[in-house]
């Protein structure tokens, strides 16, 4: 079996209907093994409206975040595993601290420190709840994923994407918001005079 072309696997990421967050579980929970890759899609463009996200070729949608899972060959954490990540805190989900990043101030999420930067646990409920009504997924089977997610990177231009993806408008603003975030749970964890 020959591993995908990036345009095959780009028009998958594109297929539609995009799935829920609770249909793409459903579907890895069906297929425990898979390796493969997933994008990340905003369906309610006002709801992060200063994001730069890459226009869905047929529906009003913009693709924010690509991973893949496992992200390595060496790695036994497979497709469902990595998604998984994606429904816990801010600390375990590159795409999760970005959103928290970008959202915390705006819906005036309470931020703590443990030994990085997280949501106070009802406000990780909160951006569990944001994700579910703002954003959907699809993805593709990809036996080794690791060896092309850099190419889907770079022409899918996902903006919540740092690694493969310095050259993107939004590199240097989502680090200036991480930095942001970061600094705001770690001054919650210093002691008040």
């Amino acid at each position: 079996m020959s591993s995908p072309t990036s345009r095959q696997v780009i028009a998958g990421l594109q297929r539609f209907p995009l799935l829920s967050i609770s249909e793409m579980r459903a579907a890895l929970d069906a297929d425990r093994t898979a390796h493969g890759i997933y994008a990340w899609w905003l369906i309610r463009s006002e709801a992060l409206p200063a994001l730069p996200t890459t226009a869905h070729p047929v529906e009003p949608y913009g693709l924010i975040y690509v991973g893949v899972g496992p992200g390595r060959a060496s790695s036994k954490r497979v497709l469902r595993a990595r998604f998984g990540d994606h429904r816990k805190d801010a600390g375990r989900s590159t795409l999760r601290r970005a959103l928290a990043s970008l959202l915390y101030q705006r819906e005036g999420w309470q931020l703590q420190w443990t030994d990085r930067p997280l949501l106070a646990d009802a406000d990780n409920d909160a951006l569990t709840a944001w994700m579910d009504a703002n954003l959907r997924v699809q993805w593709v089977r990809v036996l080794e994923p690791w060896d092309i997610e850099a190419q889907i990177v770079r022409e899918m231009r996902p903006p919540l994407n740092r690694t493969h993806n310095q050259a993107h408008p939004f590199y240097k603003e989502l680090g200036a918001a991480r930095k942001r975030f970061r600094a705001a749970a770690l001054a919650t964890a210093e002691p008040h005079s």
